[in-house]
C-alpha cells in the first residue's frame, strides 16, 4: 500500500516532469499582403479629363480620392483637397468602379492619383502623367512615420500537455503575431524588426526571432507569428516588446500577458493541508500511547512502586496457635 510519503514522491515527479517539458511546434513563416490598391483606366490625362479607377482590397465604406503632386509623398498636404472625391465602397467586397476628375495639385508633378480611408490606416497611389503641369524634386516629410507596427500575443496551443505545463508554472509558449504596414507612397527597403519577452521593459527571457522583412510597396503588410516559450518558472506579468527600424523613425509597441500557475498553488494548499494532517495523526497517536502506559500499575503495595512512591514494606510475623 502506498503512504503518504511515496503518494507526494510520486506527485512531485509528476510536476517536475511536466512543468519542464518544452513544448514543441513549427513557426509561422512571414506573409506579406497587397493590401488596398488603386488601378486607373489610363496612365495621362490633362486637368478637366475624366479618368476611371478601379478599388480593391479596401476595408471600411468610402475612400476619398485625389491628384496629389510631389508624389503625394508628404501625405494630403501635397493634393488639391478642394477637388478631391468621395466614393462609397461595395459592401459585398467586390471592386469598385468610379469616375473622377483629374485636376491640377498646387505642387510640381511627379504627379499622382491618391485614394485614402476615412482614418488614412489606409492609402494607395496610381502614377498620373498629368499633361501639362510642371515637374519638379520631391520634397520629402520630416514629420511623417512611415511604418505602422503592431503587436497581437496570445497563449500557444501545444495540445494537452501545454495547458497542464502552464498551470503547473512550467515553460509556457506564447503566440506574437507583429505586423508591419507601409503608410508611405515610396517602396521601402531595409526594415528590420526584432523583439523580446521579459519580466520588465529591461529583462530579457525569451525572443522573438523574427526574419528580415523585405522591400515593401506602398500599402503593403508584412505580418509573422512567433512562438517564443517563457521558461520556468512562469509565474507573473511578462512585458512582449517589438521595434521596427530601417525607415525613417523607429517605432515601438508593447504588449503585456500574465501567467498565473493555478495548478502548483492548489497542489502547494494540498500539499500543506496533507503535512499539517500527518502531523496531526501522529501527535494524536502518541497521546493514546501514553494514555495507555498509565493504566499498567499494579495494585497498592504490589508488584513495585507506583508513580515513583516509595515501597510499601510489609512485616512478618510467626503464626500463634490460639488455645
Amino acid at each position: 500500500m502506498t503512504g503518504p510519503g511515496h503518494r507526494w514522491v510520486l506527485a512531485v515527479s509528476f510536476v517536475v516532469v511536466v512543468a519542464t517539458a518544452t513544448g514543441a511546434g513549427a513557426q509561422d513563416v512571414g506573409t506579406v499582403s497587397a493590401g488596398p490598391t488603386i488601378a486607373l483606366d489610363r496612365a495621362a490625362a490633362a486637368p478637366g479629363e475624366r479618368v476611371r479607377i478601379t478599388l480593391t482590397g479596401w476595408r471600411g465604406r468610402a475612400v476619398t480620392l485625389s491628384v496629389c503632386g510631389n508624389r503625394a509623398a508628404r501625405g494630403s498636404m501635397d493634393c488639391n483637397l478642394t477637388a478631391s472625391q468621395g466614393v462609397p465602397l461595395n459592401r459585398d467586397g467586390a471592386a469598385t468602379v468610379t469616375d473622377l476628375m483629374v485636376s491640377s495639385p498646387t505642387l510640381p508633378c511627379p504627379c499622382v492619383v491618391l485614394a485614402s480611408s476615412t482614418r488614412n490606416e489606409q492609402k494607395a497611389i496610381a502614377p498620373l502623367d498629368l499633361v501639362g503641369h510642371p515637374v519638379g524634386p520631391i520634397i520629402e516629410s520630416v514629420t511623417q512615420i512611415p511604418l505602422v507596427l503592431t503587436l497581437e500575443v496570445r497563449r500557444a496551443s501545444d495540445g494537452l500537455v501545454g495547458p497542464v505545463r502552464s498551470t503547473l508554472g512550467g515553460p509556457t509558449s506564447y503566440e506574437v503575431t507583429v505586423t508591419v504596414t507601409n503608410q508611405t507612397t515610396d517602396v521601402l527597403s531595409g526594415v528590420v524588426v526584432a523583439g523580446t519577452v521579459g519580466r520588465t521593459r529591461n529583462d530579457d527571457v525569451a525572443g522573438l526571432d523574427l526574419p528580415a522583412v523585405g522591400p515593401l510597396e506602398p500599402g503593403q503588410t508584412w505580418a509573422y507569428t512567433a512562438r517564443p516559450t517563457v521558461p520556468a518558472p512562469a509565474i507573473g506579468t511578462f512585458v512582449v516588446q517589438a521595434v521596427a527600424a530601417g525607415a525613417g523613425p523607429t517605432v515601438t509597441v508593447e504588449d503585456s500577458v500574465r501567467a498565473f500557475p493555478l495548478g502548483l498553488i492548489v497542489l502547494g494548499v494540498v500539499f500543506a493541508v496533507d503535512v499539517v494532517a500527518i502531523i496531526w495523526r501522529r501527535l494524536a497517536r502518541r497521546r493514546d500511547e501514553d494514555a495507555g502506559g498509565d493504566d499498567d500499575g499494579s495494585v497498592l503495595g504490589v508488584g513495585g512502586p507506583v508513580g515513583g512512591a516509595s515501597p510499601l514494606l510489609v512485616e512478618e510475623r510467626p503464626l500463634v496457635p490460639v488455645a
